[in-house]
């Protein structure tokens, strides 16, 4: 485990998933506090929502992230996909993103908009200007895939349940692995100051016996017997020669 944790290779694999998967979970947070935004109000007039039925297939499937623009209502033609607050019947209170089949007006001016999803054999109860939210100009490719994910509990039980307990389980075996490494670096270092220790102890005793060392004495030249006869010898001819003078 311990060789595995080292290589290069999966150290840099590891930190790949790792951040992927942390960026997933950023955007995923992100997308939800947007939508539930959203529902109270625009963002500089925009907003964004998620299809959860099949009522606009094959146009946006289940999943799909739509971004929806405010815009007047004389902007809105037959064809656009709008998204609107519903008030009628069992739409009350839902928002609802279907496509304009016709446009009249009321009695005052005011745009009234026939709606209808394109998998619907049934028109929507008439939904007028004060309803629409918006009208779908854009659909988002990957907040989609992230959309499909957090609807589908196989999806995000693969794709977010399985990467982050493979995260725990990562970090908690380089926890581990860390902690034994730092042992063995406390041991090491003991050890390197043992050494030390005893490596100043041993020039401290070198030193102590150089100061306590005592001078060996010089050697005294012997005189043999013979010799000492000789000078003796040379001791009593002196004055003689000194009487010869």
């Amino acid at each position: 485990m311990m060789k595995l944790l080292e290589n290069k290779i999966f150290k840099m694999c590891s930190a790949i998933v790792e951040w992927a998967i942390m960026v997933v979970l950023v955007l995923l947070i992100i997308l939800v506090g947007v939508q539930k935004f959203s529902n109270r109000g625009s963002f500089f007039g925009y907003r964004v929502y998620t299809i959860i039925s099949g009522s606009m297939i094959p146009t946006y499937n289940v999943g799909d992230t739509l971004l929806i623009k405010e815009m007047s209502s004389d902007n809105i033609k037959i064809g656009d996909a709008v998204t609107y607050l519903g008030e009628g019947g069992s739409m009350h209170g839902k928002i609802i993103t279907h496509q304009v089949v016709e446009i009249d007006f009321d009695e005052n001016g005011k745009y009234l908009f026939h709606t209808k999803g394109i998998a619907n054999n049934i028109e929507d109860p008439i939904v007028s200007q004060d309803q629409v939210l918006g009208k779908v100009i854009h659909k988002f490719f990957f907040l989609t895939i992230l959309g499909k994910i957090t609807t589908s509990m196989p999806l995000l039980f693969m794709f977010v349940t399985i990467p982050i307990a493979i995260i725990i389980a990562l970090e908690i075996v380089k926890l581990v692995y860390k902690k034994d490494e730092d042992i063995e670096e406390e041991v090491e270092e003991e050890l390197k100051e043992i050494e030390e220790e005893k490596k100043e102890e041993e020039k401290e005793l070198e030193e102590i016996e150089e100061k306590t060392e005592v001078p060996e004495e010089e050697p005294v030249e012997e005189v043999s017997e013979e010799n000492q006869e000789e000078e003796k010898e040379k001791k009593s001819l002196e004055p003689e020669e000194e009487k010869d003078k």
